[in-house]
C-alpha cells in the first residue's frame, strides 16, 4: 500500500462492522496495523452503540447482518451525523440495496471480497475527503498554527519555513530554506529531513511536498 496514505491513517479511528467472525478477526488484525484505534461490531445494534460512545472518523460496515443490517444502521447514524465518513461493503451485488444506499452519503459501495486494491482506493478517497475538512490558520506573529481548534507553538525555523512555505506560492528550494530557515548557515540533508518530520507531525496532515532535488512545496 502507499507509505503516505498509511501514515495518514494512523491518526484516525475506525469501525468495522461484520457479523462473520473469520473475517471480522482477520480485518480487525489488519487496521490496527493501520489505525490509531479500532472498534469492531458483530450486527449494527452493536455498531450503533459504539458509534454513540465514541469519536469515530470511518465506518466500514457489512449490510447483511442480523438484529440491524448495514442500511438501517447508517440511516440511524445519519439521523445525528451528517458527515462522518461510512463505506458499506456486501456479499452480492444487489441493485434495490445499492439504490437504497445512495441518500445515505457514503464514501463507497463495494462487493466482497474485500483486497488491498479497493481497500487503498476507500483510504484514499476517505483521506482526500477529511484533508478538505482540516481547518488549518498559520499566525506568524504568535509562532503558531491551529489545526482544527488545536494549537500547536512553532519554533523559529519553523515558523520561517512555513511563512516561505505558505506565501512563496512555488517550491522552496534548499538553497533559499538554507539562506533564509538556516540563517546561511550549513543545513545538513539530514537535519532538513529531521526538521521537516517533526514539522509534519505537529501539522497532522499531509501538507508539505518533497519535490525531489528541488526543495518544497504546499500540498494544496
Amino acid at each position: 500500500m502507499n507509505e503516505s496514505i498509511l501514515n495518514q491513517l494512523s491518526k484516525y479511528t475506525l469501525l468495522f462492522v461484520e457479523n462473520e467472525k473469520g473475517i471480522r478477526e482477520n480485518f480487525h488484525e489488519f487496521f490496527n496495523l493501520l489505525f490509531k484505534k479500532v472498534y469492531v461490531a458483530v450486527d449494527g445494534i452493536e455498531a450503533l452503540e459504539i458509534f454513540n460512545k465514541r469519536k469515530l472518523d470511518l465506518i466500514i460496515t457489512d449490510i447483511k447482518m442480523p438484529n440491524m443490517d448495514g442500511i438501517e444502521l447508517v440511516k440511524e447514524i445519519r439521523k445525528v451525523d451528517s458527515e462522518i465518513s461510512i463505506v458499506i461493503i456486501s456479499a452480492h451485488t444487489d441493485v434495490e440495496l445499492l439504490l437504497s444506499s445512495i441518500p445515505l452519503k457514503l464514501i463507497e459501495y463495494i462487493v466482497k471480497p474485500l483486497n488491498q486494491n479497493k481497500l487503498l482506493e476507500i483510504f484514499d478517497t476517505f483521506i482526500s475527503i477529511n484533508k478538505s475538512k482540516e481547518q488549518f490558520i498559520f499566525n506568524k506573529e504568535k509562532n503558531q498554527i491551529t489545526i482544527n481548534d488545536t494549537i500547536h507553538s512553532l519554533t523559529y525555523k519553523e515558523n520561517i519555513f512555513l511563512d516561505k512555505l505558505i506565501n512563496g506560492n512555488k517550491v522552496l528550494t534548499y538553497d533559499e530554506i538554507e539562506f533564509d530557515v538556516w540563517d546561511g548557515k550549513h543545513m545538513s540533508q539530514n537535519a532538513l529531513r529531521l526538521f521537516v518530520k517533526n514539522l509534519r507531525k505537529k501539522l497532522s496532515l499531509d501538507f508539505i511536498k518533497n519535490i525531489a532535488n528541488q526543495g518544497y512545496i504546499l500540498n494544496r
